[in-house]
């Protein structure tokens, strides 16, 4: 596939997820606290997030049920930890931009989100790891695309701190569904439940950046920069 076909892929997946070009405003520079042509640009941001939740949920059901003949089934447990952590970081990514829509005035009446899942799609681990690494791929762009129309320096700010996170969402997957990393040994036929913490590495915040309050890589207390002077 050329890098122009596989763009084009990307965009349609966006489109998907609710992170169509369309709703998204070009204004000028950002320079106010809050822009009113902003909401709309936030709300499809946020079906974007409630999709993700919801393919999420049904990746899940999937790996639930993975054939005890899956060649992935002794790393189930892991996937399923990391499935449910990123879940719950779009969750807070959600949370934030509803937030963001109701103070400027709007209001969150963009519904619950629709799992994005082909329908000849075909169950298997491999396959959600690939449906997963595929959504955040398009989540990236599109935020990317979002921050650079949105007027409100908070706005843009928040879209930045949220796209950085999905970039790593798409780097971790990539990276596990195309077997350049492999779960450590010691991960092997354990349940999810038992491999909470060890997800919880995986991409660390649910924001790149400090915002609103929520802490981002930035925040040393939480998590401070490797000592290299040792």
């Amino acid at each position: 596939m050329t890098e122009a076909l596989s763009r084009r892929a990307a965009l349609r997946t966006a489109a998907g997820l609710g992170l169509t070009a369309g709703l998204l405003t070009r204004g000028s520079p950002a320079h106010a606290q809050f822009a009113p042509t902003d909401v709309d640009a936030l709300k499809s941001l946020l079906i974007a997030e409630r999709n993700a939740i919801k393919t999420y949920q049904a990746g899940i059901a999937v790996l639930d049920a993975a054939a005890s003949t899956d060649p992935l089934l002794r790393f189930r447990g892991i996937i399923t930890a990391i499935a449910r952590h990123f879940m719950a970081q779009h969750s807070d990514h959600a949370a934030k931009l509803s937030l963001f829509i109701t103070r400027q005035g709007g209001v969150d009446d963009v519904g619950d989100g629709e799992a994005q899942v082909p329908s000849d799609f075909v169950p298997s681990i491999q396959n959600v790891l690939d449906l997963a690494t595929n959504a955040e791929k398009a989540a990236a762009i599109g935020y990317t695309d979002a921050q650079q129309h949105l007027n409100a320096a908070d706005n843009a700010d928040l879209a930045a701190a949220i796209g950085a996170v999905e970039s790593q969402h798409f780097v971790v997957l990539h990276l596990a569904a195309r077997g350049f990393v492999t779960p450590a040994a010691s991960t092997a036929h354990q349940p999810a439940d038992a491999l909470t913490s060890v997800a919880a590495q995986f991409v660390p915040t649910s924001f790149a950046l400090t915002v609103d309050g929520s802490p981002g890589l930035d925040d040393e207390t939480l998590l401070p920069f490797y000592d290299v002077t040792k």
